[in-house]
């Protein structure tokens, strides 16, 4: 007996048993001996990678005795050769491989003769080589932050790599620069000059690799390295001049600091004394604006302010033009003569305009002054002032000229000083409005001609039972204020005098009209005031007729001024208000309010729970011990809503009086339906 302990595929074959006798005889028979061996699968790797487009073989090597027979099944689909599959010894050659040929194929083994069966599933992903979109030019001004995608198509998806091409260096180990390898990004931290180049973005995965180059151009935001002051003399020409450097080279214009608008490049359309030149210079980074301006007028002379921009920014400098001219007495020729008298120094100043600031020297008669007893000279530029001591002299009030010189000519100018006396008598005084305890005057003053103004009024005022105007009392007003005169005692009959007074002095004294005060009485009738934003009703334009509009609907604020006693103090105001209307050009009341009474400590009182769009008549007096005042009368229309109208929100308001306001408030009438 033969035995093989562990039979293997090399063990198969014919094998003779021989058997012998005595030497002689012997005898023999052959075996056969047959191995079968199990299906295995030598090289079929679970997961297998095509590259898209490219022929590539599915591994699946199959080994058994007998040899087993190989199919293969894409989705339980039998695959057949065909023009693009070819079953081949070891696997499934796939021709142009498409994204479609991903899945799950199935290489199965079959022994026919004995039963056996076996098969293996392969995980097909077809891998697509990157694909970099292209970049666009980035720009990013120099200190800032750049932020560059990179974008690639694949599969799997790729991992990035940033290359500057100028270095060669791999961004991912270079200070300021980030890389995202999944993302594409690339992040550059406050950008440098230097940092303008072209970088390649590098996309990759196992099927390959793509690229793309980007320029990074760095812009630099201007600087004006240069802007220098120019003075010319009147007349010439001049040119300011403008530097500037910058990433790309910078645009530069003009403007002159009190125009709105900027300079236009080439010949002015508005003044073409004037043209704005500009010269670049790419490869410096540099620009060089011109202004030049000829035939210089005084008009001239200010600041000029320089604008640099380019893409990253811009930036501002300011230079000045100086224009020379000869002196000139314009703004001053018409200055008031000086006044002096009795011993007081005359002081004549002397203010020519010039640049460069003129020598100043002063004549009299055609001879220049030096300083004597009756001279000093208080400075010789750019302002002069010449001090007189007349001392009483009446030769020394008189003209004198003050000559201004520089270096582009001379002007000179006529100045006089004069002898100033007090003023002459009042013409007319008469009273205007008399109360029991108030006189309106109303004055007209002394004639003034050239001489010194008036600085007020002087009254005196006694009792007619004075003699003398020894104890009289004095009210003094600024000239041209009003002329009221309070606290006079009522049934008093005085007599009154006037001065006016300059700076020398007061004059002569004018006697003016006894009057005797009235006795005491009601109050005078009070003044309504109107709000700065009352509205005339357009149909009501006379007085009688006049009709204020209330900013609110069911509210109005009345106020007024404190009326004249009368003699006896004010002890309280009575409110009163009708519904009103208009029938037949006649006006009707109804629905009378009960009196309201007011303190007189106030000048103000607000009606309440008005009806919209109505129109109200209120009547107003005041009160002292004796009796009331004539009523004053003013209609009142509410706004048609809740809301107060928009002529009363966010303004500040002004009360005007009623009746001395008409002509105001016609105006204004006006204004609002414009």
């Amino acid at each position: 007996m033969l035995v093989f302990p562990k039979i293997t595929a090399e063990n198969a074959g014919v094998y003779t048993c021989i058997a012998r006798y005595a030497n002689s005889l012997e005898l023999s028979n052959n075996v056969t001996v047959e191995t079968y061996e199990d299906i295995k699968f030598v090289n079929a790797p679970g997961s297998q990678y095509p590259i898209i487009n490219q022929d590539y073989t599915i591994k699946c090597e199959v080994r058994g005795n007998p040899s087993p027979t190989v199919e293969w099944y894409k989705n339980d689909v039998n695959i057949l050769t065909q023009e693009r599959y070819i079953i081949v010894q070891g696997g499934l050659l796939i021709k142009n491989v498409r994204e479609s040929d991903d899945g799950v194929y199935k290489c199965t083994a079959v022994v026919s003769t004995t039963g056996q069966f076996k098969s293996r599933e392969i995980k097909v992903e077809v891998l697509i080589p990157p694909k970099v979109e292209t970049i666009q030019e980035v720009s990013v001004v120099e200190g800032e932050s750049a932020f560059v995608k990179c974008k690639a198509t694949g599969k799997p998806p790729p991992k990035y790599t940033w290359i500057k091409e100028s270095t060669s260096q791999d961004l991912r180990k270079a200070d300021r620069f980030s890389v995202k390898e999944i993302s594409g990004d690339l992040l550059i931290t406050r950008v440098e000059f230097n940092d303008q180049s072209y970088y390649k973005c590098v996309a990759e995965n196992q099927a390959g690799t793509d690229e793309t180059r980007v320029e990074i151009k760095v812009h630099v935001k201007p600087n004006i390295f240069e802007l220098l002051n120019i003075t010319a003399p009147i007349h010439n020409e001049t040119k300011i001049i403008c530097k500037a450097s910058g990433r790309p080279p910078p645009i530069i214009s003009f403007q002159k600091l009190s125009s709105k608008t900027p300079f236009t490049f080439g010949q002015q359309k508005l003044d073409n004394r004037i043209i704005l030149e500009q010269n670049i210079t790419t490869e410096k980074g540099e620009s060089i604006g011109t202004l030049i301006i000829s035939n210089l007028n005084r008009s001239d002379d200010g600041l000029y302010r320089c604008i640099a921009e380019n893409k990253a920014g811009m930036a501002y400098k300011n230079g000045h033009i100086t224009v020379e001219f000869p002196p000139t007495f314009d703004r001053t020729k018409n200055f008031p003569p000086a006044w002096t008298w009795g011993n007081r120094p005359g002081n004549i100043s002397c203010i020519p305009e010039a640049i460069p600031n003129a020598t100043i020297k002063w004549k009299h008669g055609g001879i220049e002054i030096q300083e004597t007893r009756n001279y000093k000279i208080m400075g010789t530029s750019p302002t002069s002032n010449l001090i007189v001591y007349p001392n009483n002299e009446r030769l020394f009030y008189s003209k004198y000229e003050c000559v201004a010189t520089n270096k582009l000519g001379t002007k000179s100018i006529v100045l006089e000083l004069r002898e100033a006396f007090k003023p002459e008598f009042i013409q007319q005084v008469k009273a205007h409005s008399i109360t029991a305890t108030t006189i309106k005057f109303n004055i007209v003053p002394p004639p003034q001609y050239d001489g010194l103004p008036l600085r007020t009024i002087t009254v005196q005022y006694k009792p007619e039972r004075e003699l003398t105007w020894s104890y009289a009392r004095n009210h003094t007003w600024s000239f041209g204020a009003p002329y009221i005169l309070e606290d006079l005692i009522p049934e008093v009959t005085y007599q009154f005098r006037f001065a006016a007074r300059n700076d020398v002095g007061m004059g002569l004294w004018t006697n003016a009209e006894t009057i005797s005060m009235p006795r005491r009485s009601e109050p005078a009738e009070p003044k309504i005031l109107l709000p700065s934003h009352s509205i005339i009703d357009e149909n009501n334009s006379n007085r009688q007729d006049l009709v204020a509009i209330s900013p609110y609907a069911d509210r109005y604020d009345l106020r007024w001024n404190v009326p004249n006693s009368n003699g006896d103090p004010i002890t309280r105001y009575i409110v009163r208000y009708c519904k009103t209307e208009k029938v037949n050009g006649e006006w009707r009341d109804s629905d009378c309010s009960e009196e309201i009474e007011q303190s007189v400590q106030y000048t103000h009182y607000e009606l309440r729970n008005l009806i919209a769009d109505t129109t109200y008549k209120i009547e107003l007096r005041a009160h002292n011990a004796i009796g009331a005042s004539s009523p004053a009368q003013i209609r009142v229309r509410t706004a048609r809503g809740g809301v107060p109208s928009t002529s009363s929100v966010g303004v500040t308001t002004y009360y005007f009086p009623l009746d001395a306001t008409m002509t105001l408030l016609l105006v204004l009438r006006s204004k609002f339906l414009k």
